[in-house]
């Protein structure tokens, strides 16, 4: 590790976006000392573009009104520096104030009509912007001379360009003509800018996006390559690319690091940051993973104060467990210990220490897995949506994921622009949440995996259409499914229900019943003549409760199965033809966790990595390292709200690790948090060990490594 560059190694950050007035009175060695206390190697500080924290001749200058004869750049890096603390200068191009709208008018963005477009725009905002275009010379030459002129001034290690996308489209001048060069065709106009109609355009305007970023890569590595370019770009639990052209996916070669910000205050899944981490390692091995977070208001509704503490620790922990570094946002004040609500200043400290402490063990974590989740760029595109009434793709994931940690099983992600042969051979179970774009070699691969022995399971809209959104006649999987599509969906929502028509393993828990929860749309699907498909559960039409006397249907039982278990070749596929992940998440009725749980248990027999009697609110993540196996052990047990305000120590948990081993060398609590300890060792039938560990108590989170020798 010692041989990599600075920024391939663990990164605890933290972020300062100032002020104006923060500039007053700015003591470098007080933030410098705060970043020692706490444990960071890096902070992020303001440089310029909307406003300029350092004095430069450039057109575009916008001096901080604030600013006299003081220089934090000069003064911060050198405090830094002589702590072994790295500096990133903050740049920021997404518009600027009237004065200078005025002077070049043709490098900013005009909407359909010709009429300027504002950045952010609303009546309430007291400073608009004037959006940039992003084939202006603004966002560009301009930017890169200004990144220059930073390198060139200041010991800086590197540039973070904070907002370098765009919503919607622009009809400038020069975009109107470069379309045209490049489409010989004119930018779409009317309409929502997610409709179809925009598809090309968006193609278009992303490759944009990427040719600026690769050559302000080159701009900033033309100073060395220990130099670091990175820009934001939120992804995964934000789907923004219908919005700005812009995803993780496209990113992943330009960017030094891959950072994405993801704030509690929107309420994503307690282990959000964990999937997250999860994500961006699968989306590129090699590079940092880090998740940007704020410990103030986390969100831009209120950013002055703090965010609960106990909430905001479950975030840090989830993170950290799945290997992630951490980036940690102000948005007010000179550092943290100094700002207007300190209640949470050093709520990282320990965190970070312990990061720090064992960085050699924790930094390029591998998750262990037993199910791998297949990852559809093209269904998120396509389907996904930032309102989660909307969405229909992140919250299948979500689901899902909330599934595999009550049942304990351990996950990856298996990305389409990995997917091969050989990466499927070592996949022992497949999930496709919703996979509704595949293309056909997507198909082909996943139906020589499960003729060849694989285990998929499979839901909703899944090969329903190809990889540019055109919906097929049948479903693309239908024959590894053992069903063929009907062409009609039906909504279930409100009044929906399923039978349970047979005893089944996929039925189990369910004896005491007939019917189960149904939700959301389902497609009508029935089995493949002698394909000898089993169908458990079956649909049942709407039951509207009023009046209540005539609320009931005349036949419960259809012939249109949401339950198929079907063989194919070697292996075997259970298909569930409705949304039942994203009901987990969206509804959360027992039944669609039960459904899948039981689905799982068929594919995976009796082989689990991890088995646990501590409760649903106890994640735990086992992961391989440097000489071993890392366990995590998270506890978001609180009161059934969000936000958590207080986390509810647990007592007492028995866990069970199942590891490709023959002698544990060590036995070695990382946190004593939980009174860890190995109680026993056992060869496994097949080889291996199996490890029973007891943790006595467990407050917030738990970390054990165990030294094997293979």
């Amino acid at each position: 590790m010692d041989n990599k560059p600075w920024y391939q190694k663990q990164l605890r950050i933290l972020q300062t976006v100032l002020r104006e007035p923060d500039v007053v009175g700015y003591d470098a060695e007080s933030v410098a000392s705060y970043l020692e206390d706490i444990h960071a190697n890096c902070i992020v500080i303001n440089a310029g573009g909307v406003v300029d924290f350092f004095r430069h001749e450039l057109e575009t200058a916008n001096p901080n009104p604030f600013m006299k004869e003081e220089d934090i750049l000069r003064d911060l890096t050198a405090a830094c520096h002589r702590r072994g603390i790295k500096v990133i200068a903050r740049v920021d191009y997404r518009g600027v104030d009237k004065r200078i709208y005025d002077l070049y008018p043709d490098w900013f963005t005009v909407d359909a009509e010709g009429q300027p477009v504002q950045w952010a725009a609303s009546p309430k905002n007291p400073n608009p912007l004037y959006a940039a275009c992003y084939l202006s010379h603004y966002r560009n030459g301009h930017a890169f001379r200004m990144a220059k002129l930073l390198l060139e001034r200041y010991d800086l290690d590197g540039i973070w360009e904070n907002s370098p996308f765009q919503l919607g489209a622009c009809y400038c001048h020069t975009c109107r003509k470069q379309y045209r060069q490049d489409k010989d065709k004119d930018i779409p106009v009317g309409g929502e800018f997610s409709d179809t109609r925009y598809e090309e355009y968006r193609e278009w305007k992303a490759e944009s996006l990427n040719r600026h970023f690769g050559e302000f890569r080159e701009v900033v590595k033309a100073f060395g390559e220990e130099k670091i370019y990175c820009a934001e770009i939120f992804g995964l639990f934000y789907n923004q690319y219908a919005s700005t052209s812009s995803d993780l996916y496209q990113v992943k070669d330009d960017f030094d690091f891959l950072v994405t910000p993801l704030f509690t205050a929107n309420h994503q899944p307690l282990s959000a940051p964990a999937m997250l981490t999860k994500f961006l390692r699968a989306l590129e091995p090699e590079k940092v993973p880090i998740m940007l977070f704020g410990h103030l208001g986390t969100n831009n509704e209120l950013r002055y104060i703090s965010s609960p503490a106990a909430e905001t620790r479950i975030w840090l922990w989830q993170a950290v467990s799945a290997g992630g570094s951490l980036w940690n946002s102000l948005f007010n004040g000179m550092h943290p210990g100094v700002t207007f609500d300190r209640r949470n200043a050093y709520l990282c400290k320990d965190v970070y220490a312990y990061m720090e402490e064992q960085e050699a063990l924790l930094h390029g974590q591998t998750p262990m897995a037993d199910v791998a989740i297949y990852y559809s760029r093209t269904s998120n595109n396509r389907f996904g949506s930032g309102d989660r009434e909307k969405d229909a793709y992140i919250t299948h994931l979500m689901g899902m994921e909330q599934v595999l940690i009550r049942n304990k099983l351990q996950y990856r992600f298996l990305l389409d622009l990995h997917l091969t042969e050989e990466a499927l051979r070592e996949v022992r179970c497949l999930v496709i949440p919703n996979g509704a774009c595949l293309s056909d070699p997507e198909l082909e691969l996943i139906r020589t995996y499960v003729r060849e022995g694989g285990q998929v399971l499979v839901t909703h809209e899944t090969s329903l259409y190809d990889e540019h959104g055109r919906e097929r006649e049948d479903l693309g999987l239908g024959d590894v499914l053992g069903v063929t599509y009907k062409g009609l969906r039906k909504e279930a929502s409100h009044y929906g229900y399923q039978m349970v028509r047979a005893s089944h393993p996929l039925t189990k828990g369910f004896e005491d019943t007939q019917l189960l929860a149904n939700w959301g749309t389902n497609l009508l699907v029935q089995p493949l003549e002698g394909g000898g498909a089993d169908t458990p559960i079956s649909y049942v039409p709407q039951i509207f409760p009023q009046s209540p006397e005539r609320a009931w249907p005349k036949q419960f039982e259809t012939e249109f199965p949401t339950c198929v278990d079907h063989r194919y070749g070697e292996g075997r596929a259970i298909y569930y033809p409705y949304g039942v992940d994203k009901q987990v998440w969206s509804h959360g009725h027992a039944d669609f966790s039960a459904i899948l749980g039981n689905a799982f248990d068929a594919l995976l027999g009796e082989r689990r990595l991890v088995r646990s009697d501590a409760p649903g609110s106890v994640q735990l993540m086992l992961n391989r390292t440097a000489g071993g196996y890392l366990l995590h052990v998270v506890n978001t047990t609180a009161a059934p709200v969000r936000p958590v305000h207080e986390v509810v120590p647990v007592q007492d948990i028995v866990i069970e690790l199942e590891l490709s081993c023959d002698k544990v060398e060590r036995f070695q609590p990382l946190r004593e948090d939980g009174g860890a300890t190995l109680e026993q060792t056992e060869p496994l039938p097949d080889g291996g060990l199996k490890l029973t560990i007891r943790l006595a108590h467990l407050s917030e989170y738990c970390g054990v490594y165990v030294a094997t020798h293979e």
